[in-house]
């Protein structure tokens, strides 16, 4: 972020902290909008003969056609990319379609994939169906705490790692240090889903990461809009988006970004609501006897590790096992009042499902015993709501078993 001095030059100011990135990251004191304006339009004029050429090339920035590249979207993507600490981002039409990006770009023609068992089961169904079919292979890592279970999953083909942190459902931290300095020995970019931490709790790139995944649906945008970003080098990122992003075409829409630019701005408050209300539904259900076992970083053999790994908290996202099993867990589901029964992380409002026949539904059930996901086993989306209303909610669900 700068200003223009007399000289008509670029003014550094101080470096700003990342909770005021977030309103003005990507931006300059010489802005003329209070808020990021809306460029809904298809093309730019592309001015002469030779900068047109040049554009197309990739050989000189600039604005194209809303497909490749946007005002309002290159507002988004400066201000996630200063967010995440990266030199650039490019913001695409979902989560999914992000990853997918990546796979294609760094793993196409026979490339490998070397990534964690405890992913959201719409990726580990792209990483084991969807992309064997376009000669991409993956391997998944089924203790992907230990580091020697990821180097012997490593080969002559392995073109990058994958890891969601905090995992979901499960909620496992992971060493990113580890696992940047492992791909590194190995000459590979380490790449991380960052969704449910956001930067407001992690900063992946700052550990040794070299890419950044968002789904920009889930705290980022508040639940209002689908979306997803890169970020990263800016040479990856301009491959990526002269390459795969602009033949394929899973583009943002500027109306998307500019929303998720004004939901941004209060990201890092939401976040502490998050984190406060499901530390203390945790350490509710932690002590209640009809639940076998809480999954909330806060708990379990690792607790201390995920603190060194995570201080600042581990967000909304949680997942507990009922005593029994999927009888007792649709009871429970079903008696839920508060909790809205549906499928996405980071609402204001907190939602409940039920991993092993929805979100995971695709997973065998060897995979699923396998990534610690059971057919008793609840996820919980915490949102800001009094966090006593929605213990007293849980507490009359799980009376009804």
């Amino acid at each position: 972020m700068a200003k223009k001095s007399k000289a008509n030059k670029p003014e550094r100011i101080m470096p700003l902290h990342p909770n005021t990135l977030e309103i003005h990251g990507g931006g300059s004191l010489t802005d003329s909008e209070m808020r990021p304006g809306l460029h809904r339009v298809i093309g730019f004029s592309l001015g002469s003969f030779e900068r047109a050429k040049r554009l197309f090339a990739g050989e000189e920035e600039g604005f194209i056609y809303t497909r490749v590249n946007n005002p309002t979207v290159d507002k988004l993507e400066k201000r996630l990319a200063s967010l995440e600490n990266a030199e650039a981002g490019l913001a695409t039409s979902s989560g999914m379609s992000a990853i997918q990006l990546i796979a294609l770009h760094l793993a196409n023609n026979g490339g490998h994939i070397v990534t964690s068992n405890r992913i959201y089961g719409g990726t580990f169904h792209l990483f084991r169906d969807r992309l064997p079919a376009l000669g991409i292979k993956t391997t998944f890592v089924e203790k992907p705490l230990e580091e020697k279970s990821w180097t012997k999953a490593i080969g002559p083909k392995t073109k990058f790692l994958y890891v969601e942190n905090p995992s979901n459902p499960t909620l496992d931290v992971f060493d990113i240090k580890m696992l940047a300095n492992l791909a590194h020995k190995y000459n590979l970019p380490l790449v991380v889903d960052n969704t449910l931490s956001t930067p407001a709790l992690l900063r992946p790139l700052k550990l040794g990461a070299d890419i950044v995944i968002h789904s920009l649906s889930k705290y980022m945008g508040d639940g209002e809009v689908v979306a997803g970003a890169i970020l990263g080098r800016k040479k990856l990122i301009n491959e990526i988006r002269i390459g795969w992003f602009r033949d394929t075409g899973p583009c943002i829409s500027p109306d998307n970004a500019a929303i998720l630019c004004y939901h941004i701005e209060s990201l890092f408050g939401r976040m502490k609501e998050h984190c406060r209300n499901a530390s203390l539904v945790a350490k509710y259900l932690s002590r209640h006897r009809k639940v076998k076992r809480v999954l909330y970083p806060e708990y379990g053999d690792r607790r201390r590790f995920n603190k060194k790994m995570m201080p600042k908290g581990f967000g909304g996202l949680m997942a507990f096992e009922v005593r029994g099993g999927i009888r007792e867990a649709r009871k429970v589901l079903e008696s839920l009042k508060l909790f809205w029964h549906a499928a996405n992380i980071g609402e204001a409002r907190s939602l409940v499902i039920h991993p092993a026949t929805t979100t995971h539904g695709q997973l065998t059930p060897a995979e699923l015993k396998k990534a610690g996901i059971s057919q008793s086993t609840l996820r919980l989306s915490i949102g800001r709501e009094d966090p006593r209303d929605l213990i007293n909610d849980l507490s009359q669900a799980l009376d009804n078993i």
